[in-house]
């Protein structure tokens, strides 16, 4: 983490302080927690940004990319990107133009329901892909190296359960 990034969350910390002492009761860690992982989460994209950024993705893209190379025949249904990614219908149709606007992706009938449409990766997408993957995966090795085996188990059970709680 940069300096800039910890001077902008110690900001934070001090708002919440402040918030806490003019309405005592206020659930001050549980509002650190939340607010901590938002802020985490928003350097996380960042970070992965920085790397997909040459290969001319970005999040949204690069998963939607990666959720149809995932199936064993590459090819996948628009409302399942939508699905799959918890995006709104209107931001799937986006990311999926943006693929086929770049040749990564095609449109086509599906073989067994013609009024269905699949997505089908193009070998320029699978190529992007073969390229993409290694420095990906770098980066992520890079974001987690401080964390011990133990530690990473502990917070992906702390995430998967935060989770299963917000999910109902």
């Amino acid at each position: 983490m940069t300096d800039s990034t910890d001077c902008a969350f110690a900001r934070l910390d001090e708002t919440i302080d402040a918030i806490s002492r003019k309405m005592p009761g206020s659930p001050r860690e549980e509002i650190v927690l939340t607010r901590l992982h938002l802020h985490v989460q928003l350097q996380l994209a960042s970070w992965f940004e920085t790397t997909l950024k040459p290969f001319g993705l970005n999040e949204s893209t690069w998963m939607a990319l990666l959720l149809i190379y995932s199936r064993p025949d590459e090819r996948l249904g628009p409302s399942d990107i939508s699905a799959a990614l918890s995006f709104s219908r209107t931001n799937a149709t986006r990311v999926v133009d943006e693929l086929e606007q770049h040749g990564l992706i095609r449109r086509q009938p599906s073989p067994q329901d013609r009024r269905k449409t699949e997505l089908v990766l193009t070998p320029v997408g699978l190529e992007l892909i073969t390229r993409a993957m290694p420095v990906q995966r770098q980066r992520m090795r890079e974001a987690w190296q401080d964390f011990s085996v133990e530690e990473r188990a502990l917070f992906e059970a702390m995430q998967r359960k935060l989770l299963a709680r917000l999910a109902g």
